[in-house]
């Protein structure tokens, strides 16, 4: 800067020499003050740009540490990144093979609560069968709109779709099923998650944290899971606070569906002796939809107006090397039907709790679950959610579920489990004199549930308990940079116990072995 001034003054001088040479002091004196101003102004303006530039690296250093924790690598390995959108594929290709020793006619998902009972013909049957419609596709397509906001999409596909034309003769097209489909936002800064879509229902056992897009689910090959495994996968609202390094609050407004004992219609069992009961005949408890509607015509839809509401809390205390999650939940449910010209409503609160450790650091996993309330729609069994009395007026029924299971990761390629687990519900039920209604009535027919092929009105027989003890395990057989092949076997040992009727409480059981290879791509 001062060379730049002398250079400046060496100029003014060389073009005014003659000048100088007759100027008084006072003439050189206020020239040389002109030339100090200027030098200081060049300064200040030099300050300033100095300035400017330490702000603009500072600002530059904030956004790269900003962008330093996001949650994914925005083009690892694997992923696919367009227009500053991380797309991740997840998902996998799937063959079970399936043998029962009752005859269920049904594919990977075991009904546990239609296991027959000796009265009926495939009873005496055994099931085999296979299939691949447990395949399954799912895409998380993740960005962060600013430095604090994390947005992502999920959705997620299977095949366990079942329109009329897809049948088993000749094509086996079955169509693809909507499973999930969500987009969460994540505000870093507030610890605020807000998620809108179809996903696992909140009172669904996580692994860690509230986790919308996965569920703690145990790893079994039958598609129905557990009994004493609760959870749904529905349309809703969710939002949850983080409070804490270790602690969340989540809750959420979710679709509600109430199923009835008998289905579209609700249904009185028959008596031992004397007149069936008849249900009030204005009573109305579900509507089947008209076409056009976008609902299949042969299904029912309760009459719904207040949704589900879950009040959760989780808990992931920082062990070390260990890991635990602890979760508590509370549900508030409102059934509702209209009879006699009037709409009525009952309303019930549930609550359940889950239980998931590391007892060995990446060796050995146990999980346990326990919930109660009217929960039948969330059951594996499943067991209906409420039964009415001969008014119409709802009766929930009370469901007590348990689970207990453990995953031990012998190798780095075996890994062997093993699940127990039992869903049960109280006899529920109401009489009009000597006429029986309800669920589980001690006055219902169960003359012939043990004898093939008696009339059907002789076995009620309505479920009272499931109860279940499986095990099995996955070996993984190829993994590369080609994906992972993955073969596994279950056998599980299932039985289905009835309520007292006249000729006593049935019970049954079922033997089920199935089979699974998977080839994950991605």
């Amino acid at each position: 800067m001062r060379i730049l001034g002398g250079i400046l003054l060496g100029s003014m001088l060389l073009s005014t020499g003659s000048a100088f040479a007759e100027d008084d002091a006072s003439e050189l004196k206020a020239l040389k003050a002109r030339l100090k101003q200027l030098e200081q102004k060049m300064e200040a303006q030099a300050r300033k740009e100095d300035a400017l530039a330490a702000r603009e690296n500072t600002r530059q250093n904030m956004q790269m540490a900003a962008k330093a924790p996001v949650p994914f690598d925005p083009c690892a390995s694997g992923k696919l990144c367009y227009k500053g959108v991380t797309f991740t594929f997840g998902g996998w290709v799937d063959l079970t093979g399936i043998y029962r020793s009752r005859n269920l006619a049904s594919d990977s998902g075991s009904v546990y609560n239609f296991i027959p009972f000796p009265q009926s013909k495939n009873y005496n049957t055994g099931e085999s069968r296979f299939t691949a419609r447990q395949t399954r596709f799912s895409v998380l397509a993740e960005a962060n709109a600013t430095e604090t906001t994390h947005i992502a999409g999920f959705g997620e596909l299977d095949f366990e779709g079942a329109a009329q034309t897809a049948n088993s003769v000749a094509t086996n097209s079955f169509n693809p099923r909507l499973r999930q489909a969500s987009i969460e936002i994540d505000r870093t800064d507030l610890g605020l998650h807000v998620l809108a879509g179809q996903s696992w229902s909140l009172n669904t056992p996580s692994k860690a944290g509230i986790d919308p897009r996965g569920a703690d689910t145990p790893g079994v090959i039958d598609f129905e899971l557990v009994p004493g495994f609760l959870g749904a996968r529905q349309p809703g609202v969710r939002v949850w606070q983080d409070i804490g390094p270790e602690f969340k609050l989540a809750v959420s407004a979710e679709n509600r569906q109430s199923s009835f004992f008998g289905g579209n219609t609700p249904l009185v069992g028959t008596p031992a002796v004397g007149p069936q009961g008849v249900l009030n005949p204005n009573l109305l408890v579900n509507l089947t939809g008209p076409g056009g509607s976008f609902f299949n015509s042969l299904n029912n839809v309760s009459l719904n107006h207040v949704p589900d509401i879950t009040v959760k809390g989780a808990w992931d205390p920082r062990l070390g090397p260990y890991k635990l999650h602890v979760e508590a939940w509370a549900l508030y449910r409102d059934f509702y039907d209209r009879f006699d010209f009037a709409n009525h409503d009952v309303n019930t609160v549930s609550f359940g709790g889950h239980l998931s450790a590391e007892i060995v650091p990446k060796t050995l996993e146990v999980q346990a679950s326990a919930s109660y309330g009217a929960l039948g729609r969330f059951t594996a069994t499943p067991f209906p959610d409420a039964t009415v009395r001969q008014d119409g007026s709802i009766q929930p029924l009370p469901i007590t579920a348990f689970l207990v299971g453990s995953v031990w990761h012998t190798t780095p390629s075996l890994d062997l489990y093993a699940y127990a687990g039992l869903e049960k519900t109280k006899a529920t039920f109401s009489d009009v004199g000597t006429v029986p209604f309800g669920y589980g009535n001690p006055l219902y027919n169960n003359l012939g549930c043990n004898t093939e092929n008696s009339p059907a009105a002789t076995c009620n027989a309505n479920t009272s308990e499931v109860r279940q003890y499986t095990a099995g395990f996955y070996d993984t057989i190829f993994k590369g940079d080609y994906g992972t092949i993955k073969a596994g076997a279950q056998y599980s040992y299932t039985q289905r116990f009835a309520f007292q009727g006249v000729g006593g409480a049935p019970k049954t059981d079922d033997h089920i072995v199935m089979t699974q290879i998977r080839y994950y791509p991605f």
